[in-house]
């Protein structure tokens, strides 16, 4: 008799194996750099066959850098606010604390200065922008903005400004410790001037923000998890251009993709 659940196990292994390649590839793109990392480096090091990584990614290592490009700028952590402001806060101090620990959104971060990064694998800002755009508007419709601020300006800026401290932080100090810290720090820079007055003592600035809302997303999504999807196969036959088995890194797991707010109704 066929295991019902074999089907599902099976997909559930290729998604597994797609994600290790993705955070094999964040690893070594941030070690090695993009250029400095072959196809077979990325196959010997996520303990794949060529086989398996080609029928995940036909279009070789542009692929890859692609699929975390598109991957990792998410909105995942991110919670409805009462004050609009405390949204655009938010998703910034989500962003410090996974690049603090995810080698791919670090890739991803690098890959996007590239001069060629648009017209190769893609990259995230038009759509960060778009979307603080989107926050900013609902902000100043709320009466939560200063008179004098810019929306579209503004929302580039922000970006601009994460990314720089991102960067600098790093270089600074050779490791991502203190990136949330520093990234709080400007949202409070930021916001003291362009917020109205009042709302700034409601404003979460709080270092430990991004984390705490992050891993309370991650709860969320193992509480709602399949039990069958997290049993280890027995008796499965490998086929041979299958991996061997081995755990993965963290990393973007394709949520939702950062794309322009849309108004939403608070209850």
């Amino acid at each position: 008799m066929s295991n019902p659940r074999r089907p599902r196990r099976q997909q559930q292994r290729a998604i597994d194996t797609r994600q290790r390649i993705l955070d094999t590839a964040g690893a070594l793109f941030v070690k090695d750099s993009y250029e400095g990392t072959s196809v077979g480096d990325l196959i010997t090091a996520a303990r794949t066959s060529k086989g398996a990584f080609y029928r995940h990614f036909p279009g070789g290592k542009i692929e890859v850098a692609t699929a975390i490009m598109h991957n990792t700028l998410t909105m995942d952590g991110l919670r409805e606010q009462r004050i609009m402001l405390q949204e655009v806060v938010d998703i910034g101090m989500i962003l410090a604390h996974r690049i603090s620990r995810e080698n791919a959104l670090r890739a991803a971060l690098q890959l996007s200065f590239h001069g060629n990064a648009p017209e190769t694998y893609g990259t995230p800002w038009p759509d960060w922008i778009a979307f603080n755009t989107g926050q900013l508007t609902e902000a100043r419709r709320r009466g939560e903005l200063k008179a004098f601020v810019d929306v579209e300006e503004q929302a580039c800026q922000i970006a601009g400004n994460w990314a720089g401290v991102v960067l600098i932080s790093n270089t600074l100090d050779r490791h991502m410790r203190n990136v949330e810290a520093r990234i709080s720090r400007m949202y409070r820079n930021l916001l003291t001037a362009i917020a109205v007055p009042d709302l700034l003592p409601e404003i979460d600035f709080s270092v430990h923000r991004g984390r705490y809302l992050y891993t309370g997303f991650l709860e969320e999504q193992a509480a709602q998890a399949d039990p069958a999807d997290l049993e280890p196969p027995q008796d499965e036959p490998v086929p041979e251009d299958r991996e061997r088995p081995g755990g993965g890194g963290g990393g973007g797991r394709g949520g939702r993709k950062i794309t322009p707010l849309k108004t939403q109704t608070l209850t």
